[in-house]
Parts: structure tokens; C-alpha cells; sequence
């Protein structure tokens, strides 16, 4: 059993991408999230609000997830021996809810959308008396993700010129910031990806206040929250953003590409960070001037336990690529 203070993630590897050096004719790192012990990042911030939780003397932690967020938490409750209980919308991937049974949780299926689901959690909160923690809308859960920044600054031989995320309900995005800042980085620009069916962030960006989507569709279900956190707005006037929309078939085709390049799978929710770079889009945003040429880029390969070799597969005959 892993005590209150004990770290829950691990440092993962920043590695230079040869391949996608070469395309864009300037050093492309990737930080390697998918490593970590739940299979993505989440772990990161997710572990960090169970284990302030727990100290704090919860003995049952309630939490919602379409995916990633949920095995983190039935990751984190395992090592911290907490009872757990998450409910997950009914369109989840049988081998995602199997991954959150097989760490001892218990699983709650309700409504199609990561949003009804938490209502369900929200409810369980009422009638047991457990603590219900959010996925990514919490200050814990951004300073646990801002630790991705305390690795990268000590692992990269230069300050990048930019940092590519993909984001969902903004969690990472917001730990990502803090870090950045934290470090005396605020002048390094991010580029979020989004799928067109769930462009939360762009559309904030956009409207420079929140603005919630009418539904999710599309392939990346990870990164299918209706609205980001409220948080994202203060940074709007705080940091440099250059939000990039993909196609699902260029999310899909990244993960491809990436599975040849680095012998690596990712969901399509990471496949959009990724296909930043394959697609051209960051091509064009540097020939624009709007993203140094010269500097080292970062993309974070937040990874995500929703992919399987059948599931690549799959994708690749339904976009006939």
C-alpha cells in the first residue's frame, strides 16, 4: 500500500522523435505519458487529489470518467486501500471498464456522455456520504498534472518554442501552465488540438469566455467534455495560445503513423496532439511566424488506455487509410 507522500506516477522519458525531427526540420520531443503506471498522465493529478483526499481522512472516493481519469483513480485507490466507486457513461470500451474492476473499484454505468455519468457520481456522493472527486476541474488535480513540467526543464537541453497539447476538459492544459509560469516559461506558446466534435477549448478561445458545446461527436471520446474548466478563461489573457482543429481521420492517422515511427500505440484523443505535427498544421504555423522554426517543439503523447492493436486496426479499415 503506497502511504500519502509517496509518488504515485513516475518520471517518464522525454525522447527526441527522429521522424518527426525530419518533417519539421527542427527538434521534436516527446514527453512519453503513456508510460506511466495507469497508461496516460492522468495518473499525475488524479493520484495527486486521492492522496490529499485520503490524508484528509476519505475512506471512499467517488469519481466519473469515460476512460483515462477513471483508471488513474482505480490506479491511485488501489495503492492508497480506499474504497473506490466510478461511474462511466454506457458507450465505454469493455477493456476499460475491465481495467477499472480488475483494480478493485466499483463500476457504475450511466447515460452515453462523460457529463451524465458525473451527474450519476454526484448522486452516489449524496446517498453514501463518500467524497466525489471531478477528472480534471480541480486545483489538485492541475498541480499533480504541473509536475510534467518539473521533468521537462530538467530533461530538455533548451527552453522549446512551443509545447503541443491535446485537451478534453483542460486538466492537463491547466497543470501545463501553472508549470510553465512556474519556471519562468510563460513566453513559450501552446498549441492545443482538439477533433472538430469536441472543440470545448476552441470555441472559449474563440468566444474569450466559456462556452459549452451542444454534444460530443466524433472518435475522441477522451476529449469529449461539453464545457473545459471554468480556469481556462483567466489564462486566456495570461499565455499565448494557438488552438488547431484536426479531422478525426488525421487524429487516427497520427496514431498510425506514431505506431510506425516509435512502435508505440495511442488513442486517438493523443493521436490529435500528434497530428499537429504529422498533418502539416504546425508547419504552417511556423512558416506564419507564429512558432519558432528553430526551437525545440514538445508534444506532450499523453497516451490513454483506450487503444489495442485491434482497435488501431479497426480505425484504420473505418477511415480507409
Amino acid at each position: 500500500m503506497a502511504s500519502t507522500q509517496e509518488k504515485l506516477h513516475i518520471q517518464t522519458p522525454l525522447i527526441e522523435s527522429y521522424p518527426l525531427s525530419k518533417i519539421l526540420n527542427c527538434p521534436v520531443y516527446l514527453k512519453m505519458e503513456n508510460l506511466q503506471p495507469s497508461a496516460s498522465f492522468k495518473i499525475r493529478g488524479v493520484g495527486n487529489m486521492c492522496q490529499k483526499a485520503v490524508k484528509n481522512g476519505c475512506t471512499h472516493i467517488i469519481g466519473s470518467s469515460g476512460g483515462n481519469a477513471g483508471i488513474a483513480m482505480a490506479y491511485a485507490t488501489h495503492k492508497l486501500g480506499v474504497k473506490c466507486t466510478i461511474a462511466v457513461p454506457c458507450t465505454t470500451a469493455q477493456h476499460l471498464k475491465d481495467g477499472i474492476v480488475e483494480f478493485g473499484s466499483n463500476l457504475v454505468e450511466k447515460g452515453e456522455i462523460w457529463n451524465e455519468a458525473e451527474a450519476a457520481a454526484k448522486e452516489i456522493e449524496k446517498e453514501t456520504g463518500g467524497l466525489y472527486l471531478p477528472p480534471f476541474d480541480h486545483p489538485d488535480v492541475w498541480e499533480g498534472n504541473s509536475s510534467i513540467v518539473d521533468e521537462i526543464q530538467s530533461q530538455i537541453p533548451e527552453k522549446p518554442g512551443a509545447v503541443i497539447v491535446a485537451v478534453g476538459g483542460a486538466g492537463l492544459l491547466l497543470g501545463l501552465l501553472q508549470g510553465l509560469h512556474r519556471y519562468g516559461w510563460s513566453d513559450v506558446p501552446v498549441i492545443t488540438a482538439e477533433t472538430e466534435g469536441t472543440k470545448s477549448f476552441a470555441e472559449t478561445y474563440r468566444a474569450g469566455e466559456l462556452v459549452t458545446l451542444p454534444a460530443i461527436t466524433g472518435i475522441a471520446k477522451c476529449l469529449g467534455a461539453l464545457t473545459v474548466a471554468s480556469e481556462c478563461v483567466k489564462w486566456l489573457k495570461m499565455h499565448t495560445f494557438h488552438p488547431v482543429l484536426l479531422k478525426d481521420e488525421e487524429a487516427i492517422n497520427a496514431c498510425v503513423q506514431f505506431a510506425d515511427d516509435h512502435r508505440t500505440l495511442v488513442q486517438p484523443a493523443c493521436g490529435a496532439g500528434l497530428a499537429v505535427a504529422y498533418s502539416g498544421k504546425l508547419k504552417e504555423l511556423q512558416q506564419k511566424g507564429l512558432i519558432s522554426s528553430d526551437k525545440p517543439i514538445v508534444i506532450i503523447v499523453c497516451g490513454g488506455y483506450s487503444v489495442t492493436y485491434q482497435l488501431l486496426q479497426k480505425w484504420k479499415c473505418d477511415f480507409n487509410l
